[in-house]
């Protein structure tokens, strides 16, 4: 969830290392430290600066509890997930009623929208456990699939829980995509990026690997001037705005629906940090979005075409 290390950073000391211990079963650990990766073939090898060595001990403790809960198997999202409203949905899929993680499913499936990823390259940054990467699977058909994340502990659940030979999963940095140039038709990114301390450098990264006239499928909450930024440095960089959608209700919503059972998998039920960085309502990330603070935006991008292209 996108606001997670910012309520981390707000914490007191002591409530940050309780956290920590929370999350890693009882094993407390300085809150910059860089983790022991869970499987050494995913280890990042750069070194990591403290705002991302934190990130990814933080993540990769989210990862180690569910493993180690009876939801773990099922539990592929992170995302705050979106409820219907009034507004009306722009998914091309009608899930059946009985779906599991049914506002996680709609959320990854109203940010791809009316976009055909049919025979395209899709990079999904930011994957986590490899929700988005599943919904894509068994509603569209994408050529081939890749899921980039910095938590060694989420891609190692990714590797061992999505095995089909069109998707991969690897351990990356959204500001340096380790994929050449043109590589992608289309780029997801759900509820990420405001971990990213250098957010320019991540679009320009996405505009780097995207294929003329590709897309980048982008959500995040985010405070309402930081947007304003946002757009207008993805418009310097030379991409155009074909869709702009503010689902802060639906988030809302979903965040009324799922945030109990959320934190019973998490067994943190009655942790008021905890409950805050899941958006349970009452929570002050919840009041924010509620008092139009923060806003929880869908936004679709396309890359120009080059001369003479097809798309």
């Amino acid at each position: 969830m996108a606001h997670l290390p910012k309520r981390v950073a707000e914490l007191s000391y002591d409530r940050r290392r309780l956290l920590e211990s929370l999350l890693a079963g009882g094993e407390a650990r300085p809150p910059c430290a860089d983790p022991k990766p869970a499987d050494p073939a995913t280890a990042p090898q750069e070194v990591l600066s403290p705002h991302k060595a934190e990130c990814r001990s933080f993540y990769d403790g989210i990862s180690r509890r569910l493993d180690a809960s009876d939801f773990g198997p099922f539990s592929m999202f992170l995302n705050l997930g979106y409820a219907e409203t009034a507004t009306p949905s722009h998914s091309v899929v009608e899930l059946p009623e009985w779906c599991l993680n049914k506002n996680s499913v709609r959320l990854v499936l109203e940010v791809i929208g009316r976009c055909d990823l049919a025979e395209r390259r899709v990079l999904d940054v930011g994957c986590g456990r490899g929700g988005s990467i599943s919904v894509i699977r068994q509603y569209f058909a994408a050529r081939s699939s890749v899921g980039l994340d910095l938590a060694p502990a989420a891609i190692k659940f990714c590797r061992a829980t999505h095995r089909h030979p069109d998707v991969t999963f690897e351990v990356g940095d959204a500001e340096r995509l380790p994929f050449p140039d043109d590589s992608f038709d289309v780029v997801i990114n759900i509820e990420s990026s405001s971990t990213y301390p250098d957010i320019r450098a991540f679009y320009q990264q996405v505009f780097r690997v995207l294929a003329s006239g590709g897309y980048f499928l982008y959500t995040d909450a985010l405070p309402v001037g930081r947007f304003a930024e946002c757009t207008d440095c993805l418009r310097r960089l030379g991409f155009s705005l074909e869709l702009d959608r503010d689902i802060t209700p639906n988030v809302l919503a979903s965040c009324g629906e799922v945030a109990g059972y959320r934190l019973d998998a998490y067994r943190a039920r009655g942790d008021r940090a905890m409950s805050d960085f899941l958006g349970a309502p009452g929570t002050h990330f919840y009041d924010e979005m509620k008092r139009g603070e923060w806003a929880y935006r869908i936004h679709r991008w396309k890359k120009p075409a080059a001369p003479g292209g097809s798309r």
